[in-house]
């Protein structure tokens, strides 16, 4: 998961944003469904959920795909991915890669904008971080869902935009997509979710022992 998370930071040019950003206003029906989906995120348990994470070259016109799964509890997550997986309990960070046997810890210090790099922040400092507009009501993936786009403030951003369809009934997110100025574009497809388990809050909580002969690098302090 951390090639995916870092990969996710791989974001038309500055002067396309720049334009965008002084043409877009703060969408007041946008709004409404983006509060709905914040409040969803902090009146829940927790959330479980299958994704698929395609990766698409406009450039190239090429397309991958890989499969993993998410959970959240509050401020806490852990995401799994073929061979890669992170668990952050709400302070600080392991980011296990299975091929080198190897756990890297760090305490991010700054909520993220993306919604892989921090998918419990993403909801709650969308209005510090993006313009956002109304696209229009559509169904995908089988569902009814609400299509935004998010513009960050930030020009420095990998990223032009952000879309995001949220189920017009759950008030959840069932895809959210960077479109890269580098041609590149990232769509995470979030399956079959299922809020309020009961989840222990050492599941967010990488354990050495069950791992024979980890490589612990541990970057707390450093960053």
């Amino acid at each position: 998961m951390k090639s995916i998370v870092l990969s996710l930071a791989c974001f038309l040019s500055i002067i396309q944003i720049w334009s965008q950003d002084n043409q877009i206003t703060q969408d007041p029906e946008a709004g409404q469904v983006l509060d709905r989906v914040a409040r969803k995120f902090s009146v829940i348990k927790s959330l479980q959920s299958n994704f698929e994470l395609v990766i698409e070259d406009r450039k190239e016109k090429t397309k991958n795909a890989s499969t993993g799964s998410l959970l959240m509890k509050k401020n806490r997550y852990k995401l799994v991915s073929e061979g890669n997986t992170v668990y952050f309990n709400g302070t600080t960070m392991w980011t296990y890669v299975s091929a080198n046997n190897e756990v890297t810890i760090t305490e991010p210090k700054h909520q993220t904008d993306d919604f892989m790099s921090s998918p419990t922040d993403f909801f709650a400092y969308y209005k510090r971080d993006f313009k956002y507009r109304y696209v229009r009501e559509i169904t995908v993936l089988g569902s009814r869902c609400h299509e935004i786009d998010l513009f960050p403030k930030n020009l420095n951003q990998p990223y032009s935009r952000i879309k995001v369809f949220v189920n017009t009934q759950t008030d959840l997110p069932v895809i959210i997509s960077s479109i890269g100025k580098d041609g590149v574009d990232y769509t995470i497809n979030l399956k079959n979710p299922v809020t309020d388990l009961d989840i222990a809050d050492s599941a967010f909580t990488f354990d050495p022992t069950q791992f024979k002969r980890v490589e612990v690098v541990d970057m707390r302090g450093t960053e």
